[in-house]
C-alpha cells in the first residue's frame, strides 16, 4: 500500500522552452483530485448500486461510496467488533464527511443510499408501536391508582394511617416499574451534544448522525454555546464511558458507545472546522475519514440513466434486513481474522509505521494517520458485513477482505491528503489556478486585460483583482506581457490544466 502522493504533471522541457519561456512554478493546490473508489471491493448488491446512483446523478462514485461506509457503519456499530489481534478489538463504526461545493447533487446521492436505513427505522418503530403504546396505558392507570393511595394516605387517621401509607409506597413503586419502551432510532439529524447523548442512551448506546447538510460542524464549532462538549464525539468513536446528565431522570453511563457520523458538507465548512485550533487538540478531525469527490459539473450527461428497478430493490432489502437483524442484538458479536488475514493485516500495517518516520509519506499528518491502523480494522470489519450480509458474524474475515481493506485505505489517504490542501490551501493561488484554467479552455494564447476581464467578471468583478491575478500568474510563469502590452500565456498551460483532475 503507498500513500498514492500525487505528483504535479511536469511540464516538457523542449514546450517549457519554446520561445524563450522558463519552467513556470506550479499555481495554487499541489495535491490532485483523488481518484475514485474502487468499485471492486464491494459485493454485486453495494457495487451495482453505487454505480447505478453515480451514473443516474453523473457524480464521483467515491460519493456515494462515503454514503454507503457510513450506512454499513450504522447497521454494525456496537453489533460487531474486530479483533485484530489478542487484546485489540475496534469497533466498527465511523465518521466520515463527504465535501463538495454547493450544485454537486450531494442530497440526491445521499437520500440514494441511506433510504432503507430511514425505511428500517420506520419498520421498527411500527413492530413496537402497539408495545407502547400498551404500557403507556398500563403506567398511565398505575400513575393514578398511585396518586388516589397518595391522597388516601394523606387523609387516614389513627390505625389506618400506617396501612395506608404502605399501600400508597407500594403503588408508586408499581408504577415506576412499568418501563414504556422507546421507539428504536437508528438515525438523528440535528442536534445537540446533550441531545445526542440522550438518544444514545436510548438506543442501548449507539446512534447514527446522518445528515446531506454539514450543521454538525456548526455544532462542533460551537453554535449552541461558545463551549461545546466535544465528549459524546470522542468517545463515541473510540467507546468508553459516556456519562448522561438527563433532566428528566437521574444520570445515566453508557459503556462503549458507538457514535457514526455520515455527513455531506462544503469546502467552507471543511476549512473552518479543519482550522479550527480547539477541535484539532481534542483530536477531533483525526477520527474523520474526509472524502473529496471529483467534479464532473461541465461533463454531464443530462440525460442519464435511472437506477435499475432491481437494483435498488436488492440493495434496500439487504439493508433493511441487515439494520433490522442485527437491531435486536445486545451485545456485540466479535469478528476475527483468519491467519492469512492477519499477514496482511501485519504487512500492511509496517507499511503504514515505516510512513510515519521523519520525512515519510504519513509523517506530515500523524495525527490521523496514527489511527490508520484501526481505520484498516474498521473498512475489514465493514467489508466483511457487507460481502456476508446474512452470516458475516459466523465466518472470520478473509485475508481477500483484509486486502480489500488495505486498498481502500491507501483511498483514504489520497482523499485526506486533498482536504489537508484545502484546508491550508492558498485562496489567491486556488483563484489564479482557476483564472489559468479558463485561459486554457478559451484558448486564449494572446490576450488583453480587458479581455480576460470579460471572461472571469463574475468570479473577479474588480479590475484590480485581475491585476493582482494576472501578477501571481506572472511571478509563477505562466503569462508574461509582450512589447505591445498584451498578456501571453505560456505555450504547456494546456499540459498543465488537461493533465489535473476536476479540469485542474
Amino acid at each position: 500500500m503507498t500513500a498514492q502522493v500525487r505528483h504535479l504533471a511536469a511540464v516538457p522541457v523542449d514546450q517549457a522552452a519554446q520561445g524563450g519561456w522558463d519552467i513556470p512554478v506550479p499555481v495554487g493546490s499541489t495535491s490532485a483530485a483523488p481518484p475514485p473508489f474502487p468499485l471492486d471491493v464491494l459485493p454485486g448488491w453495494a457495487r451495482d448500486m453505487v454505480d447505478a446512483v453515480a451514473t443516474f446523478t453523473q457524480t464521483d462514485p467515491s460519493m456515494g461510496a462515503g454514503v454507503l461506509l457510513s450506512t454499513l457503519s450504522t447497521v454494525g456499530a456496537r453489533r460487531l467488533v474486530v479483533e485484530g489481534k489478542p487484546g485489540w478489538r475496534e469497533p466498527i463504526n465511523t465518521y466520515v464527511a463527504t465535501v463538495a461545493a454547493p450544485g454537486e447533487r450531494k442530497t440526491p446521492v445521499h437520500g440514494a443510499i441511506t433510504r432503507p436505513l430511514f425505511q428500517a427505522q420506520r419498520q421498527m418503530a411500527d413492530a413496537i408501536a402497539p408495545l407502547v403504546e400498551q404500557e403507556a396505558a398500563r403506567r398511565d392507570i398505575a400513575q393514578r391508582v398511585a396518586e388516589q393511595a397518595r391522597a388516601t394516605a394523606a387523609k387516614a387517621e389513627g390505625d389506618r394511617r400506617d396501612a395506608a401509607v404502605a399501600e400508597a409506597l407500594a403503588a408508586v413503586m408499581a408504577a415506576e416499574e412499568i418501563a414504556v419502551p422507546t421507539k428504536p432510532r437508528l438515525i438523528i439529524d440535528d442536534h445537540t451534544p446533550e441531545a445526542l447523548v440522550s438518544r444514545m442512551a436510548e438506543n442501548g448506546g449507539r446512534i447514527a448522525v446522518i445528515s446531506d447538510e454539514g450543521g454538525i460542524f456548526d455544532t462542533l464549532a460551537g453554535r449552541y454555546s461558545g463551549n461545546v462538549n466535544l465528549d459524546p464525539y470522542l468517545k463515541g468513536y473510540s467507546g468508553g464511558h459516556l456519562s448522561s446528565d438527563r433532566q428528566t431522570r437521574a444520570g445515566e453511563t453508557i459503556e462503549d458507545p458507538a457514535l457514526t457520523v455520515g455527513v455531506m458538507t462544503q469546502p467552507s465548512a471543511l476549512r473552518k472546522f479543519g482550522s479550527n485550533p480547539e477541535l484539532f487538540g481534542r483530536g477531533l478531525p483525526a477520527r474523520f475519514w474526509f472524502i473529496m469527490p471529483r467534479s464532473l459539473a461541465g461533463y454531464r450527461d443530462q440525460d442519464s440513466p435511472p437506477v435499475p428497478v432491481e437494483v435498488e430493490a436488492r440493495y434496500e432489502s439487504t439493508v433493511r434486513t441487515l439494520a433490522t437483524t442485527l437491531a435486536d442484538w445486545d451485545g456485540p458479536r466479535v469478528l476475527t481474522l483468519t491467519e492469512e488475514a492477519s499477514r496482511v493485516r501485519a504487512a500492511a500495517a509496517a507499511t503504514i509505521e515505516e510512513q510515519l518516520r521523519p520525512g515519510g509519506a504519513l509523517s506530515d499528518m500523524r495525527e490521523w494517520a496514527n489511527k490508520l491502523f484501526g481505520a484498516m480494522l474498521r473498512l475489514a470489519g465493514l467489508l466483511h458485513l457487507a460481502h456476508h450480509p446474512t452470516d458475516a458474524w459466523n465466518r472470520q474475515i478473509s485475508d481477500q477482505t483484509m486486502s480489500q481493506a488495505a486498498q481502500v485505505t491507501g483511498w483514504l489517504i489520497s482523499h485526506y491528503q486533498a482536504a489537508v490542501a484545502l484546508v491550508h490551501g492558498d485562496p489567491a493561488g486556488e483563484t489564479a489556478h482557476e483564472v489559468l484554467a479558463v485561459l486554457v479552455a478559451k484558448q486564449m494564447t494572446t490576450f488583453t486585460r480587458r479581455e480576460l476581464h470579460r471572461r472571469v467578471q463574475r468570479k473577479l468583478p474588480r479590475g484590480e483583482q485581475v491585476l493582482a491575478v494576472l501578477a501571481t500568474l506572472a511571478q509563477h510563469g505562466w503569462v508574461r506581457t509582450t512589447a505591445g502590452g498584451d498578456y501571453e500565456l505560456h505555450p504547456a498551460a494546456s499540459t498543465y490544466i488537461n493533465g489535473t483532475p476536476n479540469g485542474r
